[in-house]
């Protein structure tokens, strides 16, 4: 009899047990990854589409393709620190995401009005929307001065270091004085945050190869993969373009460029022209080059946008731009399409 009560006893304790570690291992299951950021959008008058997604500070690496199903998307990533997600539109619009590890964030859009979606999550997200949103109906350059008053209002908020570099440093318009100031103003209000630190170290880079400079060596391989020697960049008459398939400028001076040099006067022609494309997309890349008739020239599209490493040892800023050269040595820059050939 008494073998038989302690077999029971030790019958229970081992269901017990099992329960136990049947419950945690559900609960681990349940539970979400420390490291793990979960995106879930929600979009009205839009049923399909696709969507690229990256990170301009290294939240992750590389670029993302988001579908969109039902007007539904859910996007999971693993991130290492905080940083910022940008979502390209099929239109080529951008919104940021801001996140940190074990962030939820949840997007409500109408695809008509993308501007004013509302994204949540967090309180640099929940900023950014309401800033957004009050600056919906404003011009460009009173947009410019509500963004410099955010700033200063949430110096620690990575929605800032956004807006710096948007309008202070991307612009077709650079203030560097003023982005230095601002993000000296951030880093004293962010305990010393790693990414401004890192953006006030690469500022510097902003506004490289002024006009009389002589350019770097540089690295770089055109969209079939070959190598492009820096005689390319370097040897006679060269011109050297940024543009994107999202940007009608650009384009339109992708263009004129490949025009001239088809058909215009052979003593005007460049000896050579390197056109950079700023898309995510090779296949985007080629079907542009093919729609302007450039195929012929040298065209380099690395698909790392502003993160590019030839972007920014030109000292590339806004989009378009260009650079023209005489054998290495700048002479120009940013000049408008009228005068590229003159």
């Amino acid at each position: 009899m008494r073998q038989f009560i302690d077999m029971t006893i030790a019958t229970a304790r081992n269901a017990v047990a099992i329960v136990a570690i049947t419950a945690l291992t559900v609960l681990a299951a349940c539970s979400k990854d420390g490291n793990s950021v979960t995106i879930d959008a929600r979009f009205l008058n839009m049923n399909q589409a696709h969507f690229y997604l990256y990170s301009p500070d290294g939240a992750i690496q590389g670029i993302d393709t988001v579908e969109v199903q039902a007007g539904r998307f859910t996007y999971n990533t693993q991130i290492l620190q905080e940083g910022t997600l940008v979502i390209i539109f099929p239109n080529y619009a951008t919104i940021p995401v801001f996140v940190t590890p074990g962030d939820d964030i949840d997007i409500d859009a109408n695809a008509a009005h993308l501007r004013t979606m509302s994204i949540t999550g967090n309180d640099d997200n929940k900023l950014f929307t309401e800033w957004r949103k009050n600056c919906d109906k404003l011009s460009p350059e009173q947009m410019k001065k509500q963004a410099e008053q955010f700033i200063k209002d949430h110096p620690a908020s990575a929605a800032s270091r956004w807006l710096v570099n948007q309008y202070f440093i991307l612009d077709t318009k650079p203030d560097i004085i003023k982005a230095k100031k601002l993000l000296t103003m951030m880093l004293k209000a962010s305990d010393n945050n790693i990414q401004v630190s890192r953006m006030l170290n690469k500022i510097n880079e902003i506004g490289a190869l002024p006009v009389g400079s002589t350019l770097p060596r540089l690295q770089a391989k055109d969209i079939n993969g070959n190598a492009i020697l820096n005689g390319k960049f370097v040897s006679g008459n060269t011109l050297i373009i940024l543009w994107a398939s999202w940007n009608y400028e650009s384009l339109s001076m992708l263009r004129s460029i490949a025009s001239h040099q088809n058909f215009g006067n052979e003593e005007k022609r460049y000896d050579n022209v390197v056109t950079i494309c700023l898309d995510p997309d090779i296949k985007e890349c080629r079907k542009n080059l093919k729609n302007s008739n450039a195929e012929e020239l040298t065209n380099i599209c690395d698909t790392m946008m502003w993160n590019s490493p030839l972007i920014k040892a030109l000292g590339f800023t806004n989009i378009p731009d260009n650079i023209r050269l005489k054998n290495g040595k700048v002479t120009d820059r940013r000049l408008p399409i009228s005068d590229l050939y003159k």
